[in-house]
């Protein structure tokens, strides 16, 4: 265990051990001819903790106003008692995900801040029972401080991940617990001072109005996300505006998910330029770096089969879903996923993948605002993509596919000067065509044409990773091999050569045409110092290929021995 970790674990049994220890000492005060009373209360407290408000980063409820008023009429330890039953038992039954632990811990912190508010009231001058207006320093001592207290266990028992959760959240918890203290503030008076004249009953009646606020606030919170998941789209709008690169775009719109919704975390992934594979671009939360690290292959796992069924999933429970149950990676770590595919057209772009800890973390709403912000990614990644091919479409050659020309010489310069400056092998091959003109005598210019986009493919075939291969001009071709030289190269070109001179050609217009190459292959560093060195080495063997008659491999190396 991480020792960050076994601080967190620490912290949190430690702040229910304090809890558990403070209720047993305080088992002597509570007045047990009051317990059907007490009891009462506590499913008032339960009810409120069923009917809490829930929004994007925590949840509200009433029951500050039974927590006021069960400490002026019936004391600290009854306080005590009654919040740290409500919760466990409110938490635990109508649970949210949260796993056991802090469904305990959230007992404890309640019982440690009744206890500390409790001690602070009575050093404020505060006494038991409601005593008038005296008592408005010491209640709304009692009132803050229980208020600090439970927000500062919050925060340290939420410290771990709180560089991953952005700083508006915790603003947010703060300000809508702060509201919900000042409307329950005066009920639970209220409902002190009552009570001596209609006992329990007047608890039940007046904290029905406790409920129907949390109702009117359950409506207006709601809003207000509502308004908040409306600005993220228009935040994302705006930042597409500026023309960001897809990394940047895929960053914020994670960043921007996190604002209306909380995850663990989460990665956006592209497709590479590998087939059927797509590699993370954006990541977030502790486990970004891992996730930087991954891969996704279409059709393979629960992300890759997302992408290949083009639907998002919901995943409750990584560990009883019969899909994710074996899975490694982020399923091992993680309870709940959620995973948008990015579509556009009939194009795979990538995937969003988000991931939580606590089960049964995210919802159809959820869904909904990731597919609105994941459909917003499409629509850039899909111009992009776009973009990229019209580029890609007018660097080729229109009569056989392969680069043309130029483009292939200025790539031809970048990827040999790297080789340079790293001290690596690169070879070059210029192939040409024996006899081109008695073929396009014998069987003419369209067979020609033919038969050259049928040798593209041939000499596509022998490249290999970051090879490339171009039409050179006429019926001239050349291929870059990083990586090879010396014996292998002459291999590659040999081999290349053999399976020119056995193949049939126009085969689909009902002939069987058999032609034949001559290649000059050059390497760096051996042959030249830079690409305009390295083709006029290659320029040369091909030079005496043909002039011995062709059909044959002739390396740099040897064109010069043969011409001193």
């Amino acid at each position: 265990m991480r020792p960050k970790g076994f601080v967190h674990i620490l912290y949190i049994w430690l702040v229910v051990g304090l809890a558990a220890w403070q209720l047993y000492l305080l088992i002597p005060a509570l007045d047990m001819d009051r317990l059907r009373e007490l009891l009462s209360i506590v499913l008032l407290g339960v009810l409120a903790e069923w009917l809490a408000v829930s929004f994007p980063h925590g949840q509200l409820s009433g029951s500050f106003a039974l927590v006021l008023s069960t400490y002026l009429i019936f004391g600290p330890a009854a306080t005590a008692w009654v919040s740290g039953l409500s919760t466990l038992f409110g938490q635990g039954i109508a649970n949210r995900g949260n796993p056991a632990r802090t469904t305990v811990f959230n007992a404890g912190q309640y019982v440690l801040a009744a206890v500390a508010a409790g001690h602070i009231y009575q050093l404020c001058g505060g006494r038991p029972g409601w005593s008038g207006f005296a008592a408005i320093f010491p209640l709304a001592a009692f009132t803050v401080s229980y208020l600090i207290i439970n927000h500062l266990l919050i925060y340290f028992y939420l410290l771990p991940k709180r560089r991953h959760y952005p700083g508006p959240a915790w603003l947010d918890a703060v300000k809508w617990d702060s509201l919900t203290y000042l409307l329950t503030v005066p009920l639970g008076l209220l409902i002190a001072m009552i009570y001596v004249y209609t006992g329990i009953t007047g608890i039940m009646l007046l904290f029905s109005s406790v409920l129907a606020i949390q109702l009117i606030m359950r409506h207006y919170i709601h809003l207000h996300v509502a308004n908040r998941e409306l600005k993220a789209f228009y935040d994302v709008a705006t930042f597409l505006e500026k023309n960001p690169d897809l990394g940047e775009l895929l960053n914020f719109i994670l960043r921007s998910a996190r604002k209306v919704f909380p995850y663990h975390s989460g990665v956006a992934y592209l497709r590479s330029g590998e087939r059927d594979a797509f590699a993370p671009v954006a990541a977030t939360g502790p486990y970004s770096k891992e996730l930087k690290r991954t891969i996704v292959y279409r059709g393979e796992g629960i992300a890759g089969c997302s992408i290949l069924d083009r639907k998002p999933e919901i995943i409750s429970n990584c560990r009883l879903d019969p899909r994710t149950r074996n899975e490694a990676g982020l399923c091992q770590v993680m309870r709940s996923l959620l995973i948008i595919p990015l579509l556009s057209g009939e194009d795979d772009l990538g995937v969003i993948v988000l991931g939580d800890q606590r089960p049964m973390a995210f919802d159809e709403k959820h869904l909904h605002i990731m597919a609105v912000l994941g459909g917003q990614a499409a629509l850039t990644v899909g111009k992009s993509v776009l973009a990229s091919r019209l580029e890609h479409a007018a660097s080729l050659d229109v009569l056989t596919g392969l680069l043309n020309s130029g483009v292939f010489f200025q790539a031809a310069s970048e990827i040999c000067e790297a080789a340079v400056e790293n001290g690596a092998l690169l070879g070059l091959m210029l192939i040409d065509t024996d006899r081109f003109k008695n073929f396009n005598d014998r069987y003419g210019r369209a067979a020609g044409d033919d038969m050259l986009a049928e040798l593209a493919g041939i000499v596509k075939g022998v490249t290999r990773g970051d090879d490339l291969a171009a039409h050179y001009g006429g019926d001239e071709f050349a291929v870059i091999l990083p990586g090879a030289g010396g014996r292998r190269l002459l291999d590659i070109a040999d081999s290349l050569s053999n399976e020119i001179r056995e193949h049939y050609f126009l085969r689909r217009a009902g002939r069987q045409a058999r032609i034949t190459v001559s290649i000059g292959v050059a390497e760096l560093p051996r042959d030249a110092g830079d690409a305009a060195g390295l083709f006029k080495a290659a320029q040369r063997a091909l030079d005496k290929a043909k002039k011995e008659g062709g059909n044959k491999v002739v390396s740099a190396a040897a064109s010069i021995i043969g011409l001193s």
